[in-house]
């Protein structure tokens, strides 16, 4: 089955190689006597082979692939680390999103596995459909626009390091109904006398864009994997959650750390914020109880 792919893929990119135009789906879906849905999976796959390799170099004796890999700096470092989790997150995360939902998505590498996770649903003809997403992230961005989604860009200046656009200030006509917000860090204190979960960034102007963007949605998603937990950063994106929904979705929780989440919860239900948290393969959001 996987050389019948591979060959059939290899087909097609040398049919369009050499068409010199346009060639519609159906009409390679019927010389290759396939679904549509299977040509759009095998020039996805395509697609995601040329987005990382540039060429293919022999010297030697030896072969290699020249790649074409994201700015050094801190997006680029975060990609190795703790990926599978964060692919699990994205994977919770992405099945949260309602059809036709109006989505603003920032930077980082779990967002950006989150707008592989929706390329992949949008390519194989499943939810969420009709959504409208605005990113400043251009790797998420280019996953959005690969598959055909509608999307459009935050932010003002790009910051390399972040792989991202960032503002001083935001102002848009863009009123997005869920907001998917990556951060640096998060704390917990339900003895807080305002908020009770912390949200933090590592730059002071990305938490400036990011309080700026999240303080008119009325629903937010925060992916954090372990490492972000309780973790404080320089700068605070001093949030008000009153009258917003608030999703976690990260790891395995301890005990402690269910019991401390119930207790966030108690506290933020007060100020008036639904709080949930959803962990990836677990029972549905307020189910988990401490042992």
């Amino acid at each position: 089955m996987a050389e019948n792919t591979d060959a059939r893929r290899m087909r097609l990119l040398a049919r369009l190689a050499g068409a010199g135009q346009a060639v519609r789906l159906e009409l390679l879906a019927d010389e290759e006597r396939c679904n549509l849905r299977t040509i759009r999976r095998d020039l996805d796959a395509l697609q995601r082979l040329f987005e990382t390799v540039r060429s293919v170099e022999v010297h030697r004796g030896f072969a290699a692939v020249c790649t074409a890999p994201y700015a050094l700096g801190r997006f680029r470092n975060n990609l190795q680390i703790h990926t599978e989790a964060k692919r699990a997150i994205a994977r919770v995360v992405a099945g949260m999103v309602p059809n036709d939902a109006s989505i603003a998505l920032t930077g980082g590498t779990t967002l950006l596995y989150v707008a592989q996770e929706l390329r992949a649903a949008a390519i194989e003809g499943r939810p969420p459909t009709g959504c409208i997403v605005f990113t400043n992230s251009l790797p998420a961005l280019h996953e959005l626009v690969a598959a055909e989604i509608a999307t459009g860009v935050l932010g003002e200046i790009y910051v390399a390091e972040d792989c991202a656009l960032h503002s001083p200030s935001f102002h848009s006509a863009f009123q997005p109904s869920l907001a998917i917000a990556g951060v640096s860090g998060l704390t917990l204190n339900s003895e807080a006398s305002t908020n009770a979960l912390s949200l933090y960034s590592s730059r002071a102007d990305e938490a400036t864009f990011l309080r700026d963007l999240l303080s008119g949605v009325p629903e937010i998603i925060v992916p954090a994997d372990s490492s972000k937990l309780n973790r404080r950063h320089p700068w605070s994106i001093y949030l008000p959650l009153a009258d917003k929904k608030v999703t976690l979705v990260t790891e395995s929780l301890t005990e402690r750390q269910v019991a401390e989440l119930q207790s966030v919860r108690q506290r933020l239900t007060s100020l008036r914020c639904d709080f949930q948290w959803r962990v990836p393969n677990s029972p549905q959001p307020h189910q988990i109880q401490p042992q």
